[in-house]
């Protein structure tokens, strides 16, 4: 009882930290503890994957963010590049990934279906919705000749059915993307039932 007494009065002069200092240095000596272990555990090289792992990771949360033109990315890349950023469009936010595919729309595209709000509205109508987190795409041969190329996505929708799209993309002469492969136009395409499997 003494000890009890003794307690609440140490709690009521305002010193609680007292009592709760033993357990709260135990957590620091543990974390402690654990943090020499795994340094002692793991080599330089298990602490550069493991960093490189957590980069990555980070990287892959805003990769779709940072997708922009580049006069590396081939024509069908700039295809694939949309049509991965559309099957996944609320990652990482919402319309991420219609905002992607905006971002490779040539000068010419933008002008006709642009700004943002209203190109978003756009895919979202029945003509393109299908493209929206679709379950596969079987990509065509790439047609190009010189600054234009064209190229069929076959895709297969959250329902089962199948669809295909026709990109036409061509070479920019101007800054600031010069070099760079967009899209000038997306069309529609039915896809007889007996087409084989995406």
């Amino acid at each position: 009882m003494a000890v009890l007494r003794r307690r609440n009065d140490v709690f009521r002069q305002g010193n609680p930290m007292r009592y709760c200092s033993l357990p709260l240095a135990r957590f620091v000596v543990i974390a402690l503890a654990a943090t020499v272990l795994l340094w002692w555990v793991l080599s330089p090289s298990d602490w550069r994957r493991l960093s490189a792992g957590l980069q990555a990771a980070k990287t892959a949360l805003g990769a779709k963010s940072e997708l922009r033109p580049r006069p590396a990315y081939p024509p069908d890349e700039v295809v694939r590049i949309q049509i991965e950023a559309l099957g996944d469009n609320d990652r990482p936010h919402p319309d991420a990934g219609i905002e992607t595919a905006f971002r490779f729309a040539s000068p010419a595209n933008k002008k006709a279906t642009g700004p943002l709000p209203r190109f978003i509205e756009m895919v979202r109508n029945p003509a393109y919705r299908p493209m929206l987190n679709h379950r596969g795409a079987r990509y065509g041969k790439l047609k190009r000749e010189e600054d234009q190329a064209s190229q069929t996505v076959i895709l297969k929708t959250g329902d089962g059915s199948r669809v295909g799209y026709l990109f036409q993309l061509s070479r920019q002469t101007e800054a600031p993307h010069k070099d760079c492969w967009m899209t000038d136009s997306v069309m529609r395409f039915e896809v007889r039932e007996d087409y084989r499997q995406v």
